[in-house]
């Protein structure tokens, strides 16, 4: 992974607070995911918490968070304990995991597009299926593989976005602008919807789903509906789900 984490962990968390963030990908991710009233949940990618913290309070029964950065994973345990609400965080690579636990819903904010080529992407896939039981929800917000528009198109909203070529393993490289006028740079990986949907059958999925990003009542109420234009017709990411 090209990018790292524990050396922009606060930065990353404080993006969170877009309102794109808000408005747009969480709003849609709760929504697709759905009821989590008693479930156990795992939550990959989870970085500082911000999801893993807000399934629990949806009323999930269990809810563990895994991340690769140890820095995001302090953050978040440092949440937990000033707050305790249950969450237990793991630093683990999601290539290598194994918790010895299935799970109702997996979850996960920006994981697939990390993969590099089919095969990584397969092996997440394939550890994902593991900790699903049968008939288990996989739902994850991604970087869209159609998206074609300019980088300059979502500045507005605080990022942009610039595919580096057309092929499979091609970088896509996301900047993140910070209220205090600095930024950061994330480095991703384009995968194209065949390979991801091939992916998901080898791995044991069914029904697999693309959904747009829709804004909220209170985004729209706060900014316009115009405001949100460029973002819902550029469609820069995307929330993948399946069933196992």
């Amino acid at each position: 992974m090209a990018t790292d984490y524990n050396q922009i962990a606060k930065e990353y968390q404080a993006s969170k607070l877009l309102p794109w963030r808000m408005y747009a990908e969480a709003f849609t991710f709760f929504n697709i995911i759905g009821d989590l009233t008693g479930k156990d949940v795992l939550d990959l990618a989870c970085g500082e918490g911000f999801y893993s913290s807000q399934f629990k309070l949806r009323g999930a029964h269990r809810v563990t968070g895994v991340d690769i950065s140890s820095e995001m994973i302090a953050l978040a345990r440092a949440s937990e304990q000033a707050n305790p609400i249950g969450v237990e965080y793991h630093v683990e690579d999601v290539l290598n995991l194994n918790l010895n636990h299935e799970y109702d819903c997996v979850c996960a904010s920006f994981l697939l597009n990390y993969a590099q080529n089919a095969e990584e992407l397969q092996q997440m896939l394939m550890v994902i299926s593991r900790h699903l039981k049968p008939g288990g929800k996989f739902v994850t917000i991604n970087s869209n593989p159609d998206y074609k528009a300019e980088k300059a198109v979502l500045r507005k909203y605080g990022f942009t976005r610039e595919n580096i070529g057309t092929d499979d393993g091609s970088e896509t490289i996301y900047c993140l602008y910070l209220e205090d006028g600095s930024h950061i740079n994330i480095t991703n990986y384009n995968l194209s919807k065949a390979v991801h949907e091939n992916a998901f059958q080898q791995a044991g999925f069914s029904g697999v789903t693309w959904d747009e990003i829709v804004i909220s009542p209170e985004g729209n109420e706060a900014f316009g509906e115009d405001y949100w234009k460029e973002i819902t017709m550029s469609k820069p990411v995307t929330v993948i789900s399946a069933t196992k």
